[in-house]
């Protein structure tokens, strides 16, 4: 049953006498009213445990609770709960990205599309809280909170160099706007909660926006960074300037790199080509997470391409000359070799 179909139990073939039959005089509910509905019960609760009752409740019409058919079973659905919230704010952050005006502009329009979503759903759930959640859809809720973190990160890192936005620490900025965004439980849309939106959006901007100089010209000047393996077979290219890069500390990561930590420029596919040996090119599914990939003849590490989430993670060691850009963070501190001592202040981030 698509999208747009609706269950009516008075065209069904139920008896008089079932309790299908009795919800017979309401309105129909729709499939997509079912999965916010239940992206609601799940912001609620903190957790993924509920039951076709309490989405029906929710759901304010007894006839969802007929709706268990459209899905396999409950981690279905609220496998399709996290996939609408991937969708608003892919669907926000393109609002954002194609605004006029300054990066501050566009901030605002991010953040006005993604609380008219939210308004309209009643929640935009976290990515991060699915640790209950099967593998498989771990791994998803792990690439869709990378897209929307890197793209977000993007539209700040505009903001710095244009001189719109303070000159804040990324992580910290996007953190702050998401958890603004992802909060457990927000009201009807109304008059009131479309007031609380419009205090909450300028409150952010008013948190983001501390005017300066736009950074010097030398950042911006990175057009094109050539990458290579040791061997030099597989060569590739990343478009500038570059905007994120950072420090990971991950066992799997020091493993593979053979250090203390690894260091990735991370870039969008678009700004990413392989030059040369892509079929030189071998992998290692080293999780169920991802993918480890190096040069078949030489070692090296290569860079890790995600089509899912249209990102790129380059080893910066690949690089050659100068990137234009600093590591802004450590990640996955909470795995770093013992015999490691992190001695400078980017902010440190024990899981991500």
């Amino acid at each position: 049953m698509s999208a747009s179909q609706t269950v009516n139990p008075a065209s069904s073939s139920t008896a008089p006498g079932d309790p299908a039959s009795a919800a017979a005089g309401s309105r129909p509910v729709t499939r997509m009213a079912v999965i916010d509905a239940a992206a609601r019960v799940v912001a609620r609760r903190g957790d993924h445990r509920m039951r076709w009752s309490a989405i029906a409740y929710e759901a304010g019409n007894e006839q969802a609770v007929l709706a268990a058919s459209w899905f396999q079973d409950v981690p279905a659905l609220i496998d399709e709960c996290y996939a609408r919230t991937a969708q608003a704010f892919a669907e926000s952050l393109l609002r954002g990205e194609t605004a006029p005006g300054t990066a501050l502009d566009k901030v605002a329009a991010f953040l006005v599309a993604a609380l008219e979503l939210r308004r309209e759903r009643g929640s935009l759930l976290s990515f991060r809280r699915g640790r209950d959640l099967p593998t498989a859809l771990q791994r998803r809720l792990h690439e869709w909170d990378q897209m929307v973190r890197t793209r977000l990160k993007r539209l700040l890192t505009r903001g710095r160099r244009d001189g719109s936005l303070a000159l804040r620490n990324l992580d910290s900025a996007c953190e702050l706007i998401l958890a603004s965004l992802q909060v457990p439980d927000v009201a009807v849309d109304g008059p009131e909660q479309r007031m609380w939106d419009s205090e909450l959006v300028e409150l952010l901007l008013a948190a983001l926006s501390e005017p300066h100089p736009p950074e010097d010209e030398p950042r911006k000047s990175v057009a094109v960074a050539q990458g290579a393996c040791l061997c030099g077979t597989v060569r590739y290219e990343l478009d500038g300037p570059f905007e994120v890069m950072s420090h990971c500390h991950c066992s799997m990561c020091r493993k593979h790199h053979g250090a203390a930590f690894a260091t990735f420029v991370t870039v969008s596919l678009t700004s990413f080509r392989w030059v040369a040996g892509e079929d030189a090119l071998s992998t290692y599914q080293s999780s169920a997470y991802g993918k480890r990939t190096f040069c078949s003849k030489c070692g090296s590490v290569m860079p890790v391409v995600e089509p899912d989430t249209g990102i790129a993670f380059c080893p910066a060691g690949n690089l050659d000359g100068e990137l234009g850009i600093q590591p802004q963070s450590h990640r996955f501190v909470g795995s770093k070799a013992s015999w490691h001592t992190i001695t400078d202040a980017l902010p440190q981030h024990e899981e991500v």
